[in-house]
């Protein structure tokens, strides 16, 4: 659920650096193209759409999904509904985080926010938990935002944005737990190891709604547990394991590439949302502006990413300096690990390559055609 890297090298912060030894970026077409059930893809360049793979399937959207929050962080933070300097205090955002679940995110974003100062008194600004989110993919900040931003606006943001086909957000690290509150309720003074199975067949049996209904309940316990009580009788890992994983990556919000990059392409417009929202937005969406090197040849440029181990997901856009606006989502479900980790090793360089090479980007769109 972690974040997929920022793009990395040249387009600034990220931990998948390309490698001459990794695959080369023609490996991500090649799979869209032989695996159109497990791949989506779209495109689009100045306004028109040049590439496009099955970019109307449903697919899970990993740590995607975040960029939502993101929208109704900066809509609330124009609305004067919440202060973005507002103080939170860190043990708020503690809550939430499932220790050695999230790639390690919560822990870098914490270690960030202590060497810049920008933690003081053992609280951060809510814009820096906002950024938290998007820019290093904290689990833990999303479900605080998730809370703070309220249930019901999660709800409405998605019919105002256009978004016809994206399934309703939930807490989903907080589904996390979904084993530990059946066995509790259900399988009381079982062992563990007896209770897990009947447990897994319950999960697999459950509507969409219900799951949901599940984690939106262990969601508001996290929320009241300040002590961290409810975690640590949890004891997850004990009993965590792959298939349990793949339930939860199965589970995640799904939507369609096709509107992903639509969404890339409202915010970059910069004039589908106010300046009063884009004020509070940008800041958070555009962490890889940072770095100078990309300030050199892009005038604004973001996206969120998301993985598990099954799960590659990412969403980009940018505008350069000679004014060429750029907006794509790529979408990757039920991969194997090798699969996962060679789309990662280059899904940077073939994003860098989309916007900075003429003679790639020509390939791509003959082998991507619409379909």
């Amino acid at each position: 659920m972690g974040a997929i890297a920022l793009i990395s090298v040249i387009l600034g912060i990220g931990s998948y650096v390309f490698s001459k030894k990794a695959p080369t970026p023609e490996a991500v077409i090649s799979f869209i193209k032989e695996n159109p059930e497990r791949a989506s893809f779209h495109y689009i360049r100045n306004g028109k759409v040049e590439a496009a793979s099955h970019s109307e399937h449903m697919m899970p959207l990993a740590s995607a999904v975040k960029t939502i929050l993101a929208i109704e962080y900066a809509k609330q933070s124009a609305e004067g509904k919440i202060n973005p300097k507002e103080s939170i205090p860190l043990k708020e955002l503690e809550k939430y985080y499932l220790p050695d679940l999230d790639g390690g995110a919560h822990p870098a974003w914490r270690k960030a926010i202590e060497q810049s100062g920008a933690a003081k008194n053992d609280a951060v600004p809510l814009e820096e938990v906002a950024k938290g989110m998007i820019q290093y993919s904290s689990n833990a900040n999303t479900e605080y935002l998730i809370e703070k931003l309220g249930r019901d606006r999660l709800k409405q943001v998605l019919g105002e944005l256009g978004l016809r086909h994206h399934e309703p957000i939930y807490p989903f690290v907080s589904s996390l737990l979904l084993p530990y509150e059946i066995m509790s309720s259900d399988y009381r003074g079982v062992s563990d190891k007896e209770a897990l199975p009947k447990v897994k067949e319950k999960m697999r049996s459950m509507s969409a709604e219900e799951w949901r209904s599940y984690a939106w309940r262990i969601h508001e316990k996290l929320s009241k547990d300040a002590s961290g009580s409810y975690k640590k009788q949890a004891q997850i890992e004990k009993w965590y394991d792959g298939e349990l994983d793949k339930m939860n990556s199965d589970r995640f919000p799904a939507a369609t590439a096709k509107e992903y990059a639509e969404l890339m392409q409202k915010i970059n417009s910069r004039s589908y949302f106010s300046k009063e929202v884009q004020q509070y937005l940008h800041p958070v969406m555009e962490g890889i502006m940072q770095n100078p090197a990309n300030q050199q040849w892009l005038v604004h440029a973001g996206k969120k990413g998301g993985s598990t181990a099954y799960i590659l997901t990412d969403a980009m856009y940018a505008t350069d300096k000679q004014g060429a606006k750029t907006e794509l989502a790529v979408f990757f479900n039920d991969l194997q690990s090798k699969e996962s980790g060679e789309l990662t090793a280059v899904l940077n360089e073939f994003e860098l390559l989309l916007l900075r090479d003429e003679k790639f980007r020509q390939k791509v769109i003959e082998e991507l055609k619409q379909k």
